[in-house]
């Protein structure tokens, strides 16, 4: 029997021995697991450190390149801010200079005094009424009487140039209202036109 003992103390101690490899297997292995984890600790650190370095220098580089970016805006600003003055003063200028130039060329010689245009106006009417009466049937004798006088005087005063040959036949009558025949020559004279 020994040789039955014998063989199970070789398969106790061989299974003892199975053990202890495989529970050195495990260590191994274990052994191995630990060292990646704190390998994976250091590295995972390391990149930790490197990242916040990064987005220290990222966000100093970020700043920089911000602060960078409003100077350069305020002196576009400045400088679009003083063209948009000049061209807006060069503009300004221009246009009421165009506005004065088309105002002289809208404004009519001054007549002179107001003597003036009033002594061009009565003289204005006072032919007017000739050639009005020159045209005019005789429908109102006492009329025509009663302003024969202020024709005459007003002929009198200013020899008339040229006159037509019927108001050389006829006494010159002069109207009454010679605001309103100054006010409608133009109706007048398309009347005696027309004639």
């Amino acid at each position: 029997m020994s040789d039955a003992n014998d063989i199970k103390a070789m398969a106790e101690k061989a299974g003892e021995q199975a053990k202890n490899i495989w529970l050195a297997g495990l260590g191994a292995y274990g052994k191995a697991l630990d060292e990646a984890h704190d390998q994976y600790e250091k590295v995972s650190g390391q990149i930790n450190e490197q990242i916040e370095k990064v987005k220290s220098s990222t966000t100093t580089e970020t700043n920089r390149l911000f602060d960078e970016l409003v100077a350069k805006g305020k002196t576009l600003e400045t400088d679009t801010q003083s063209k948009f003055s000049e061209v807006k003063e060069k503009t300004s200028s221009e246009l009421e200079e165009r506005l004065n130039q088309v105002k002289s060329n809208l404004t009519f010689p001054s007549m002179g005094s107001s003597s003036n245009v009033e002594s061009q106006l009565a003289e204005i009417s006072t032919k007017l009424d000739l050639v009005i009466s020159a045209l005019s049937t005789e429908t109102k004798p006492a009329v025509k009487k009663a302003t024969a006088k202020k024709a005459s005087s007003a002929t009198a005063a200013k020899p008339a140039k040229t006159e037509a040959p019927k108001a050389a036949a006829k006494p010159a009558a002069v109207k009454t209202e010679a605001p309103k025949a100054a006010a409608k020559p133009a109706v007048t004279v398309k009347t005696a036109s027309s004639n």
